[in-house]
């Protein structure tokens, strides 16, 4: 993810030509769409966040660039060289087959061609195979399922199975939710801990891992991911989950465009990404790439596995954000309302 921010300007280029190129099922039909939009946003909002690069009419504009079949396959290759960029590539091109409200299997044929090309991993071919011979909507639940998995310590199998069974895909032990609750219980005013218990106060969401709430998400899951919300300082409007999975794509060191996926998803169900037609467009590019922006300058993985997230609880919020290298920026400043939907209380 960090590399259409911090890439060359070939590099993004190529990233984003990947994309296309799978959009136009190899070239062989028009730029246009719901895939295509997702493109022209994503260029737009990166073309926002770095002052430096200018994407252009060679991405954008119908008729542009990488406009012949095999020819497009061996610019891409030049343009992504290395193995991280073409990882990155090849995530961002599968989404553009998770966009497609039917069987796309033009653009499947396409985005096979591209992992054969990019000559990919053992591991992302199987994922890439697995999309080309089933549905879209498949292949979105198991990224999903993948996305669980590598954020908890539970296997890909035990959360398949749990999910098949209609459980919790990833459970919290009782005693570990009870610790957590009396460490937010006794943070000290002006805490990471105290803010976080006025952001449970204002959403009216329940701390999770709650053992006494059925299905709720477990606090290894989504305990980091609010306290990404209060560190970045973005509510939970629409708007504002979009930019702090923005911010955190582009904060993690590995697999940030995962989560980038797993916004794009939702984007394309519920939350409208674009920078056209303002009346209906519930954000501002400029704002996500500012998120984006603010997450690739921070100085500390906040979604590194190996950071013991909950040490900071009881440290002031300001000095953390400050020793993580997190520039201010955000919706809700000091003291300010976390549910900018108004269903919780202020």
């Amino acid at each position: 993810m960090t590399l259409l921010l911090t890439g060359s300007d070939e590099t993004v280029h190529g990233i984003l030509g990947a994309m296309r190129y799978v959009t136009t099922a190899g070239a062989t039909r028009p730029f246009e769409g719901p895939s295509a939009d997702m493109i022209i946003a994503l260029a737009r909002t990166f073309d926002s966040a770095r002052t430096d690069l200018s994407v252009g009419d060679r991405i954008i504009d119908a008729d542009g660039g990488w406009s012949m079949g095999d020819l497009a396959l061996s610019e891409l290759c030049s343009a992504l060289p290395d193995a991280r960029a073409r990882h990155e590539a090849m995530v961002a091109s599968t989404l553009c087959v998770l966009m497609a409200d039917e069987l796309d299997p033009a653009g499947e044929e396409a985005l096979d061609e591209l992992a054969h090309s990019f000559g990919v991993d053992e591991e992302a071919a199987d994922v890439i195979q697995s999309i080309t011979q089933s549905s879209a909507t498949v292949a979105g639940g198991d990224l999903f399922r993948r996305f669980l998995a590598e954020r908890s310590d539970e296997s890909l199998d035990v959360i398949t199975e749990r999910l098949e069974r209609l459980e919790a895909p990833v459970s919290t032990p009782p005693e570990e939710f009870d610790a957590y609750n009396r460490q937010l219980q006794a943070a000290p005013e002006g805490s990471v801990g105290a803010e976080l218990l006025r952001f449970y106060q204002h959403t009216g969401y329940d701390i999770p891992g709650n053992p006494a709430v059925p299905l709720l998400p477990a606090l290894s899951l989504l305990g980091n991911h609010d306290l990404h919300h209060v560190l970045a300082g973005y509510s939970t409007s629409g708007s504002d989950e979009v930019n702090v999975a923005a911010f955190t794509a582009a904060n993690s060191a590995d697999g940030g465009i995962y989560y980038l996926a797993v916004v794009l998803m939702q984007w394309h169900h519920s939350v409208k990404v674009s920078p056209f037609e303002p009346a209906h467009s519930t954000l501002d590019p400029e704002m996500l790439a500012t998120a984006l922006a603010r997450g690739a300058t921070s100085t500390f993985d906040v979604s590194d596995r190996s950071w013991e997230w909950k040490s900071v609880i009881g440290e002031n919020l300001e000095e953390v954000r400050g020793e993580l290298g997190i520039t201010p920026g955000g919706t809700v400043g000091i003291g300010g309302a976390w549910d900018a939907r108004g269903s919780g209380n202020a």
